[in-house]
């Protein structure tokens, strides 16, 4: 709802203001739709640009307002898309899901994008891959854009869409190396003879062991252990070292 809110705003600016935009032009409203997502994903082909100084600065806090909005509309879509898997999906095959989701769209994507410029648009296949690339990756050379009505109202849609979408398969990827050098330093920590200085860290119960291990992951940190150990304080009333139903039962009231 915010995004369209956004989206209007940025369409009744455009046409009170448009004669203080230079392009090519179709229908007012399509092209004011069509400069304002063409503007909020970063793109910029250049067919569409603000000539005075008022408008200049209307695209330019559109720009960087407006982002955050499609980022927010693609998280939400993706989001709701892993949750489905929740109860099936953990840990590693969560995150390789995630990738492949994400990949998933920006392929389809650039597949809708080829098709229409190729039997719409009437570019050559090599044109139509070409301008479909380039858009989904926020190049905008500019040399090709959408001239025709129906090329800017599809290219509204799909632009919104499709940015985002690579942005996010980038985002997820990163994440994903993350996850596995997370894997490599456990693996290596596991597999690793015990020192003697961890023996005198890690001496004592299993659970000291255990919370020493983690820490050497780098599962938790100090920090972590000083905000759980200041929670246990808090339900432990009788400060007798344990939790007992009782203190639980207190802490509720």
């Amino acid at each position: 709802m915010l995004l369209i809110m956004y989206l209007s705003l940025g369409v009744v600016t455009y046409s009170f203001s448009k004669d203080n935009f230079k392009g090519t032009e179709t229908h007012p409203l399509v092209d004011a739709l069509y400069f304002c997502v063409v503007t909020m994903c970063t793109i910029g082909y250049g067919d569409i640009t603000p000539n005075s100084t008022a408008t200049k600065l209307f695209s330019i806090t559109f720009v960087l307002i407006g982002f955050g909005f499609i980022d927010i509309l693609l998280t939400g879509v993706l989001s709701y898309m892993l949750d489905l898997q929740e109860n099936y999906l953990k840990g590693r095959m969560r995150i390789r899901m995630k990738v492949a989701l994400a990949l998933g769209v920006v392929v389809i994507c650039i597949g809708v994008g080829v098709a229409f410029m190729r039997f719409v648009e009437r570019l050559d296949w090599l044109d139509s891959f070409y301008l479909s690339v380039m858009s989904v990756t926020t190049v905008g050379y500019g040399d090709r854009v959408f001239n025709s009505l129906a090329g800017r109202v599809f290219a509204s849609v799909w632009l919104l869409v499709s940015t985002l979408a690579v942005a996010r398969a980038f985002l997820y990827l990163a994440e994903a190396r993350v996850d596995k050098r997370h894997r490599m330093m456990a693996k290596w920590v596991l597999s690793r003879d015990m020192t003697v200085e961890g023996f005198l860290e890690a001496v004592g119960s299993k659970s000291e062991y255990v919370i020493y291990m983690l820490k050497e992951m780098g599962k938790i940190s100090d920090k972590d252990m000083l905000v759980i150990c200041k929670q246990f304080e808090r339900l432990d009333a009788g400060n007798c070292g344990k939790i007992s139903l009782a203190d639980l039962m207190e802490s509720h009231q």
